[in-house]
């Protein structure tokens, strides 16, 4: 059986990156305090303790918790949300929606589970070309640069790509009660959306990506975490009327590092090595993970980018959202190298590729 990862080496220039967050930030302590008359008695205080290892401060999601159940605020819509993400990225690449000729999204958390996440966001972003999604987390970037990276070098250009999480509506506070694990969930998810416009490489000077990889260490492992209900296998949602996110914290701690080496040894097969690497974006899963990765990865501390500590795990738009903070921060060079490494627990993939920053 071939379980090697996929890698597509087409160079792709960057033309622009975006990003948008919901609303206000909320501080874990204000969250808490917000949601203690759901909780089990002591439980909150057991929340601040979580929170603290965690490393999560605050976070931007599309629902206030005024109530245990809500919608998304009206304005931070999922699809709302994405076409803000890939306006952004329009607008860095100064160019208009009308000259796409693909949206691609990538979400686990999609406004309906039919029509997809992207025809939403078309409609959002009065784009009336062609749209596709792939229903993927955290390494939903990776799979969805290796399929553009196919079409640019087929012709197809420009596209947009965009990640995007609204995984606070399944977040119910009371759900603790019967199940203790729903604290990390409800203690680390942020949500928000993130947006890469890509096309042809015509000069070297560009911000470019560069060998891209994608692939499994899944097996037949059960789900680290799933949103199981909604589905064609599990019709009827569970008491509380939504469904939920199952997390199983202790394989994802032992299977998690896995991933991230896994990425490396992808990287290091195409010839990157960590000596000219100037900045590394490992999966921002929780605030600890620059420390995380410094440690068990041996990567230089002051080289690791995680922002998880002000925006939650966002899923499907982490990496998007981290690259463009990353862009507009002022810190790159032109000529830095970035090695962005993911790691989606759903059934253990990984991937990533290095990005390259230009003059323009």
């Amino acid at each position: 059986m071939n379980t090697d990862p996929i890698v597509a080496r087409t160079p792709l220039r960057v033309c622009g990156t975006g990003a948008a967050l919901p609303g206000v930030p909320i501080s874990t302590a204000d969250f808490i305090k917000k949601t203690a008359v759901y909780l089990p008695p002591r439980t909150p205080a057991l929340a601040l303790r979580i929170a603290r290892r965690l490393g999560i401060t605050q976070r931007y999601m599309v629902r206030s918790f005024v109530a245990p159940q809500e919608a998304p605020r009206a304005f931070d819509t999922a699809p709302k949300l994405a076409a803000r993400a890939v306006s952004a990225a329009l607008a860095d690449a100064r160019c208009g929606v009308d000259v796409l000729q693909l949206l691609m999204g990538h979400t686990a958390t999609p406004h309906t589970l039919l029509p997809g996440n992207s025809s939403w966001v078309a409609d959002e972003l009065s784009y009336s070309g062609a749209h596709l999604e792939l229903r993927q987390a955290c390494t939903g970037f990776a799979a969805a640069t290796v399929l553009c990276a196919g079409l640019v070098a087929s012709g197809t250009h420009p596209i947009a790509i965009v990640g995007s999480e609204t995984g606070s509506v399944f977040l119910d506070p009371r759900r603790v009660a019967v199940d203790r694990t729903q604290l990390v969930n409800l203690l680390q998810m942020g949500d928000g959306a993130g947006a890469i416009v890509l096309a042809p490489l015509p000069s070297r000077s560009d911000s470019r990506i560069e060998s891209v990889f994608y692939g499994s260490c899944g097996g037949h492992r059960g789900p680290g975490i799933s949103l199981k209900e909604g589905g064609s296998g599990a019709p009827v949602v569970n008491a509380t009327g939504v469904p939920h996110f199952t997390h199983d914290a202790e394989s994802v701690g032992i299977h998690g590092v896995e991933l991230f080496r896994a990425g490396l040894r992808a990287a290091i097969q195409e010839g990157i090595t960590a000596e000219g690497i100037d900045w590394w974006i490992p999966h921002p899963a929780n605030g600890r993970m620059a420390q995380y990765a410094a440690s068990t990865l041996g990567l230089p501390a002051h080289k690791v980018v995680c922002e998880a500590s002000i925006l939650g795990n966002l899923g499907s738009a982490a990496m998007w959202v981290a690259l463009d903070r990353l862009r507009r921060s002022g810190r790159l060079a032109p000529g830095d190298r970035v090695m962005v490494l993911g790691a989606e627990a759903s059934k253990y993939m990984y991937g990533g590729f290095l990005y390259v920053h230009g003059n323009t």
